[in-house]
């Protein structure tokens, strides 16, 4: 086994990550992801987000929300498998979106952070080019 260096550093991703890596969400995670990506801004020095229960899911009990979005939470914090070939040798990469996502029944707060080695991915994502509408649709592309 080689050892690896203490400056090790990430593999460089390509600019289409999430077209090679299809999300292929349902509506309540991508409805989800794109609130949550609609919290972030060029200038954050951290990736969170803050959102309710009524931000994502409008009026229900709390009990049936939790359940949804715990759904949601289980499906989102799984990372990304992103295969490439290297010398003719298979290589993949387990990159996960969140460093962080919690779910509150007692305030009804859906919080988080993003993984902040995904910081330009995602602010592309969030750009203002980029409706919600259509980022909705292509991310519950199967």
């Amino acid at each position: 086994m080689k050892p690896l260096s203490s400056n090790a550093e990430h593999s460089v991703l390509p600019s289409d990550l999430f077209v090679r890596c299809p999300l292929a969400l349902n509506q309540v995670e991508a409805r989800l992801f794109i609130l949550a990506l609609g919290c972030l801004n060029h200038n954050s020095e951290r990736l969170t987000f803050q959102l309710t229960f009524e931000d994502v899911l409008g009026d229900g009990s709390a009990d049936s929300q939790y359940a949804k979005l715990e759904k949601a939470q289980q499906r989102l914090t799984q990372p990304l498998k992103y295969e490439t070939l290297r010398l003719g040798k298979r290589c993949s990469q387990y990159i996960p979106l969140f460093t962080d996502m919690s779910i509150d029944q007692d305030t009804e707060l859906v919080t988080g952070v993003f993984n902040y080695y995904l910081r330009d991915y995602l602010l592309d994502l969030s750009g203002e080019y980029t409706t919600a509408a259509k980022l909705e649709s292509l991310l519950m592309r199967r």
